[in-house]
């Protein structure tokens, strides 16, 4: 997936070095469902090294398969979002003091690799839409007899208003 070596980074402080990732990634797995992926992931950072943390900011893209949530058609939802994250070895990460808020931000990784695929993959998930849309004009389907509203009216009869009230509207004519 997505990993930087950053052996000859931490030999120099103040350094920034640029990365490119375009690969196939597994589907995304949310709240039970598989989110496939309709191309390519495209990651690009730049990261930097402060001194005692690394700095990754980066650009992630990527196209995914959804279901219009009104009409429940497939379509490709693209992703442009930036992102950014910040890294330090387990050593310098016990050395700081417990009630740091900081501490709860950054990232710990081991040895000369950081793997970023967890931090791409969550920037991705925040970024799912709670109700994705083919289309902000989507009609979404007849709830009557389920016709596609998209592709013309339906020929089902539809009372306005709700049946539980029906009742109440004799009264008022």
């Amino acid at each position: 997936m997505v990993k930087i070596g950053v052996a000859e980074l931490k030999k120099a402080p103040g350094s920034q070095v640029e990365y490119k990732w375009e690969e196939k990634w597994p589907p995304l797995s949310f709240e039970g469902q598989e989110i496939p992926f309709a191309g390519p992931v495209i990651v690009k950072v730049v990261v930097t090294n402060t001194g005692n943390t690394f700095l990754v900011n980066g650009k992630v893209n990527a196209d995914l398969n959804l279901y219009c949530s009104r009409c429940l058609e497939s379509f490709i939802y693209h992703l442009e979002l930036p992102f950014e994250e910040q890294y330090c070895s387990a050593d310098f990460w016990q050395a700081l003091p417990e009630d740091l808020e900081l501490k709860d931000e950054i990232r710990v990784f081991t040895g000369d690799t950081i793997d970023l695929s967890p931090a791409v993959r969550e920037a991705l998930l925040l970024a799912l839409p709670m109700k994705p849309l083919c289309r902000e004009s989507c009609q979404g389907l007849c709830p009557g007899c389920g016709k596609d509203l998209n592709r013309g009216n339906c020929e089902c009869h539809r009372e306005d208003g709700d049946p539980r009230l029906a009742a109440l509207a004799k009264l008022l004519s």
